[in-house]
């Protein structure tokens, strides 16, 4: 089996449109890596200077998992507690609107 594309958006945030937020899901086959058949990754890009500013993905052994330090510290991520991938994007959601709302103070 193939992967299906389940979602593929990309989204803009801020008053200057600052963020962009890609935001990905696939079908995928079940295996040791993505036991429950889903692979997901939603990421929030500053584009003044091109980083990555939050991660959220899942494979094992971490499940679904959130990179709040980044770009300084890529390797933390922190585990989520989520029954699936709409509640982790919905986590997702709610983390980039408070740091677009942080940062355009």
């Amino acid at each position: 089996m193939k992967a299906k594309v389940l979602i593929d958006r990309r989204l803009v945030f801020g008053r200057t449109n600052r963020y962009v937020a890609d935001i990905k899901v696939f079908g995928v086959p079940i295996s040791e890596k993505f036991p429950e058949g889903i692979k997901a990754r939603f990421i929030l890009l500053d584009t003044v200077d091109g980083s990555a500013r939050l991660l959220i993905d899942n494979h094992e052994p971490y499940g679904f998992h959130i990179h709040r330090r980044l770009p300084r510290e890529p390797k933390h991520r922190e585990s989520m507690k989520v029954a699936d991938h709409n509640e982790a994007l919905q986590q997702f959601l709610a983390e980039v609107e408070r740091i677009v709302r942080n940062e355009e103070k």
